[in-house]
């Protein structure tokens, strides 16, 4: 077959004049989305405000459900979701199954859910945990005083902390952690190191 230029670089470049612009425009637009993922878009859950302070998340010790002392300081080096919840909480009992859904597909990838209870008779809040299946560390708060310590008025609160112990974001109130705008933000947390 004559004029046949099947493998030569001018027949590339004839059958397809915008393919390299192309390639470039697809390798661009990767690392865009790949820089912007890094990013964590706190808007995905409705009321969770991005903390602007950025300041390091009060310390303090508290006993499990099993009397072991508990400080938050024990969960450096992970993300942590700190909540504060009472078993009188009709939100708190609202989103709590979503929370372990959460806490079941991220335990083993660097976020640690800590549940606060705050100011419940112990055998209440342990019947709530048997009865909601609840698996994530949970401490107990019975004078309320961790809870005064991040302005725990009302419940449930949430706050998101980074690896390094810094307060990154806070929802008054409850949500649905188990979306998938929720658990992208997760797994943007904990794939920030």
């Amino acid at each position: 077959m004559t004029g046949s230029v099947a493998g030569s670089p001018d027949a590339a470049r004839a059958l397809f004049p915008g393919a390299a612009l192309g390639v470039l425009l697809v390798c661009a637009g990767l690392l865009s989305a790949t820089a912007w993922s890094a990013t964590p878009d706190y808007s995905v859950v409705p009321k969770l405000q991005e903390v602007k302070e950025h300041s390091e998340a009060p310390d303090f010790t508290l006993a499990s459900p099993d009397g072991r002392k508990v400080s938050l300081k024990d969960f450096r080096g992970k993300v942590v979701f700190l909540n504060f919840w009472a078993t009188w909480c009709e939100a708190c009992r609202d989103e709590m199954p979503a929370m372990e859904k959460l806490y079941r597909e991220f335990k083993g990838k660097g976020l640690e859910i800590v549940g606060v209870n705050v100011k419940d008779k112990r055998p209440d809040a342990l019947a709530f945990l048997k009865k909601y299946q609840i698996s994530y560390p949970i401490i107990m708060d019975p004078d309320g005083e961790a809870g005064l310590l991040y302005g725990a008025f009302g419940m449930p609160i949430t706050y998101l902390i980074d690896r390094k112990g810094v307060v990154q974001a806070r929802l008054l109130g409850g949500a649905d952690w188990y979306t998938p705008g929720a658990r992208n933000l997760i797994k943007t947390l904990v794939e920030k190191k």
